[in-house]
Order: structure tokens, then sequence, then C-alpha cells
């Protein structure tokens, strides 16, 4: 509030610091990694996806499919890549139209973490041991990426300012 006709303020930073008790809000309180982890999950889900989709066959090879009908083994790989779509895109529009972007980052890492471990009761109870460095960095990596979503989610309040891109 300012002063009627002088045009000055009121209160002064100081004044409002002793009033609050607390620190007032500084204007860059923007989180710099945002932009950063954002696009490495970008490329986590499109690396995922195009494997899970088009290289599929190649990814059921990384399992001992005895007991599994390998055509069902792949079907769910490919509603597992079309079900990370459908959350990344919503993820996505809840980041670039801030749409309660705080909520939705925050069930994105409970959904992350719940397909994480059905995967490992659904998917990955069938490794073969071959390929199990790779399998293992491969099982990292999303590991990587929902403590990269849960950052996200607890600095959901400093995300960058609107408008948003995919690099901002």
């Amino acid at each position: 509030m300012r002063h009627p006709r002088l045009g000055l303020p009121l209160v002064t930073d100081e004044e409002l610091k002793a009033l609050m008790g607390e620190d007032v809000p500084t204007a860059n309180t923007t989180d710099a990694w945002f932009k950063y982890r954002n696009l490495f999950l970008l490329a986590v889900v499109i690396s995922q996806v195009v494997k899970l989709l088009y290289f599929s066959h190649l990814a059921i090879g990384n399992f001992d499919l005895d007991t599994v009908d390998s055509a069902a083994f792949e079907n769910y790989l490919v509603s597992r890549a079309c079900f990370v779509i459908a959350l990344s895109a919503v993820y996505l529009f809840s980041y670039l139209r801030a749409w309660h972007f705080e909520k939705i980052s925050l069930l994105y890492v409970g959904i992350s973490m719940t397909a994480l471990v059905m995967d490992y009761f659904n998917a990955y109870v069938y490794l073969s041991e071959n390929p199990l460095q790779w399998m293992s960095g491969l099982i990292a990596l999303r590991f990587l990426a929902v403590c990269c979503l849960l950052i996200n989610a607890l600095h959901a309040h400093k995300a960058p300012a609107m408008p948003r891109h995919l690099w901002s």
C-alpha cells in the first residue's frame, strides 16, 4: 500500500520483515535445475517408450519366458508404454499450463513408484541372468527418474514463471 499523496510505500521492506517475523519472499525463487530435471525425465520417457513400442521384441529377449506366453508379455509391454505416454502427456500439460501442477506432480510420483513395484512383480521376476547388469542399470535409471519426479514435486512452487516451455 502506498501513501495517497506522496506515492511512497507506507511500510519499508525492513519494517515488513520485522512485522512479519520472517523473511519476505524474494523475487527470484525459481528452481534453476527444474528445466534440466524435466529434460532428463523427457529423455527417459521417450527412450523407454521407443524401446517398448518399436523394439519390444528386443526387450522380451532380456526375460526368461518359459512359463509365460511371450505374446501376452509383449502386449503387457506395449500397454505399459501407452500408459506412460498418457501419464506423461498429463504431466507435461499440467506443467506447461500451470494446471494444478503441485498436485499432479505429487500424484505422478506415487503412480511411478507404484508402477516400479508392479513391474517388479509382473516383469522383473522373469529376468534372465544374462543381461543382469544392463537391466540393473535400467532399474537404477528408473529410480533416478523417480527421484527427479520427487524433487520436482517438492519444488513445484518454485517452477519457472509462466509462460513455460520445455526448456524453461
